[in-house]
């Protein structure tokens, strides 16, 4: 059986953006819902800007002390230990995310933990909900793109969200694209002692 709801605005996606929205929104006297599939958090905490900079961190830690020499130190020897690394990265992770669970499930808003679908322009299906609105804001994040090319199966391709839970270190990595994600992922398994290629098409 089918409920129906009705609410001013519906955000879809409960990260850092849909969140923002969410807020604002309510702070102007709306009525507002937020969907969210799960797992709650959002790409910048479970997948993106917070894991990138905990791991990047720990690799600038390391570097530091390589340098240790240029600050009338004894030289040190770093050895990274990447599954020590990861379970501190995942430390943090889990408390941003918890306290971005508690601002989702907050009584100003309504929050429906399930994959939604647009019906028409103003009514979304959300598990056994269909809910109508005046506005919809879509913030759903984004997920990294296998690009096709020939070969990259076989060669073992990886992407920046499965990077993020590696516990072995790789002996050697070639990074393709030298964006923001990928210079980070380069450097920081550069600085704990792995073989990395940059490979960018242009300049």
């Amino acid at each position: 059986m089918t409920t129906q709801r009705t609410h001013d605005v519906v955000v879809i996606g409960g990260g850092s953006a849909g969140y923002a929205a969410a807020r604002t929104a309510r702070e102007a006297g709306a009525d507002v819902a937020i969907v969210d599939q799960g797992p709650l958090g959002g790409l910048c905490i479970l997948r993106g800007c917070m894991p990138t900079k905990a791991i990047l961190r720990s690799a600038e830690i390391a570097a530091v002390m390589r340098r240790a020499p240029e600050f009338g130190l004894s030289p040190v020897e770093v050895r990274a230990s990447l599954p020590a690394i990861v379970d501190r990265k995942n430390r943090l992770v889990r408390e941003f995310a918890e306290y971005r669970i508690q601002q989702l499930r907050d009584p100003a808003f309504t929050l429906y933990e399930a994959p939604a679908t647009f019906l028409s322009p103003y009514r979304l299906q959300v598990g056994s909900t269909c809910l109508a609105a005046k506005s919809f804001i879509i913030a759903t994040g984004s997920v990294p793109r296998e690009v096709a090319i020939p070969g990259l199966a076989e060669a073992g391709c990886v992407t920046s969200d499965s990077l993020l839970d590696r516990r072995e270190q790789p002996e050697s990595l070639i990074v393709l694209g030298a964006g923001p994600v990928g210079l980070e992922f380069g450097q920081f398994f550069a600085r704990i002692g792995t073989q990395v290629t940059l490979v960018q098409r242009a300049p």
